[in-house]
């Protein structure tokens, strides 16, 4: 059964490009679209999505406000924030009203694509954030499969350093586990 979506963002051109898009794909369809927040929980109500795309500046407020209503009104609805703003406070601000993560709207298709399976399957999407080039270095052969051992060795450090950056990473990415490191890493060599 196909992921069932809503999007609630006030550009027309925008609404429709994301749901062609979206509905070229057998596994995603778009119940739902709204151009502002009065139409967006009467729509969301009788759709029921499993996922809302939700755009954070809407023409009578902020799309943020919305999501402890869609808790309340729709709680299998998992919400995805759209924004012009990839920087992390917009994502932690969205994180902490309910949202399941935020995607930049200049992010790939396929970005937005691999969120929408995630929040459907229940998961939450990292917080973007700026990585030194250090941290992005064993991310990436973390990504590798590379031990910690290994990697302290390649890069000349302790075993315990690379494991002081690998919780770093972790706390940054809003990540818990070396597993979502590891999937984390190969998303961000794709």
């Amino acid at each position: 059964m196909p992921i069932r979506i809503a999007i609630v963002d006030d550009h027309r051109l925008i609404r429709t490009a994301l749901s062609d898009l979206l509905t070229s794909d057998p596994d995603l369809c778009v119940v739902a679209e709204a151009s502002d927040l009065a139409g967006a929980l009467p729509a969301i109500e009788r759709a029921r999505p499993d996922v809302l795309l939700l755009d954070i500046a809407l023409p009578d407020g902020n799309g943020l406000d919305l999501i402890p209503r869609i808790a309340e009104r729709s709680p299998e609805t998992r919400v995805v924030v759209l924004s012009m703003h990839a920087e992390p406070e917009y994502a932690v601000e969205a994180r902490d009203r309910g949202a399941v993560g935020l995607i930049a709207k200049s992010a790939p298709f396929d970005e937005l694509v691999d969120a929408i399976h995630t929040a459907a399957a229940g998961g939450t999407i990292p917080v973007p954030c700026e990585l030194t080039e250090r941290e992005r270095d064993i991310l990436l052969r973390i990504g590798h499969g590379a031990s910690n051992d290994e990697i302290a060795k390649d890069l000349g450090l302790k075993p315990k350093t690379v494991e002081s950056y690998s919780q770093r990473l972790m706390s940054k990415l809003g990540i818990h586990t070396r597993a979502g490191l590891l999937g984390c890493a190969r998303r961000l060599e794709n």
